[in-house]
């Protein structure tokens, strides 16, 4: 919008709203929005035509059954600087999505289509009279595309609680990334933009999925260190714009409750993440601990075609991973 063309009565509506937020507390930060943050969202990287690899016969063996491994946590995260207990499901399943425009489509034509893990993160808490609802999706192409495996191509985040809610939307590429952003906040409003990075940025999103070695070992089975993007939502409790940070990755042999695992430490400028991945077996996430007091421990998992699971009564379904 120009700033000399009248307002509309949607912008004046918006004004009335943010002022409500205001006098409610739930507005933060705010700024003037200028024209420049609105807009259609860049181009989206695209990926070559051919992989660098192939998955392997045995990761198809185990994810290409039709169904999804879904992995319910108690967690102790840390919002507005105070500890609240939450339920947390990882959701990790195969679908198709088309490379023109990181859709899922199962009738995408072959030339087009693209296999990938999708990891659904859906987290749930509470904060004093009312609820958060996170969910954050990454989409990992199966096959390598990239340096490191299950480097994602599309990652979203959305935030629901009773102020208001925020959509927010990553596409990687190799030295950058666009990004859409949909917030309520005023400082934040609506915008697009392409984020330069240095080459070979990591995604902590994706660290989930990538973690897991689930084709092949993380880093060439050694440490790493380079540019990291940090996750959707700690860059949403921050109110700061996303771009890449110097980080190192460490790993080690532990053991928690009886069981091996490879335990990886993600380390910034802003705090650590422990994260303990199960050395055999599926190779779940057992939880992670953060130098800001979050606690995440695994209940339970099951393999599941959840989707068909919405009929009176198949909540009980929902006690075999632990919810």
């Amino acid at each position: 919008m120009h700033l000399n063309q009248p307002r509309s009565p949607i912008h004046a509506a918006a004004v009335a709203v943010t002022a409500l937020a205001l006098l409610t507390g739930c507005a933060r930060h705010v700024a003037p929005r200028t024209a420049a943050d609105a807009g259609d969202t860049p181009p989206i990287p695209r990926l070559p035509d051919r992989p660098l690899a192939s998955a392997g016969e045995a990761f198809h063996r185990a994810w290409d059954d039709g169904q999804a491994e879904l992995s319910g946590y108690r967690a102790r995260i840390n919002r507005y600087g105070e500890m609240r207990d939450a339920d947390l499901v990882l959701i990790y399943v195969t679908e198709p999505m088309d490379r023109r425009t990181w859709i899922k489509d199962d009738d995408v034509p072959a030339p087009h289509r693209v296999s990938v893990l999708k990891l659904n993160a859906s987290l749930r808490f509470q904060t004093g009279v009312y609820p958060y609802s996170v969910l954050t999706s990454v989409f990992a192409p199966v096959d390598r595309y990239r340096a490191e495996w299950f480097s994602p191509v599309k990652i979203t985040l959305s935030v629901q609680e009773w102020c208001g809610h925020v959509f927010h939307a990553v596409w990687p590429g190799v030295d950058r990334y666009t990004e859409r952003l949909m917030s309520y906040f005023a400082s934040e409003g609506e915008r697009a933009r392409t984020v330069a990075t240095p080459a070979g940025a990591l995604y902590e999103d994706a660290l989930l999925i990538q973690l897991r070695e689930l084709d092949g070992p993380f880093a060439g089975g050694g440490d790493w260190r380079g540019p990291l993007v940090p996750t959707l939502w700690s860059t949403r409790r921050a109110h700061a714009p996303s771009g890449a940070i110097d980080a190192t990755i460490a790993r080690s042999v532990a053991e928690v409750d009886g069981v091996a695992v490879s335990r990886f430490v993600v380390a910034t400028a802003a705090g650590t993440r422990t994260i303990d991945v199960e050395r055999g077996g599926a190779r779940r996430v057992m939880g992670w601990r953060g130098s800001d007091g979050e606690d995440v421990h695994l209940l339970r998992t099951a393999r599941l075609p959840y989707w068909r699971l919405n009929h009176n009564g198949d909540e009980a379904q929902r006690a075999l991973f632990g919810m």
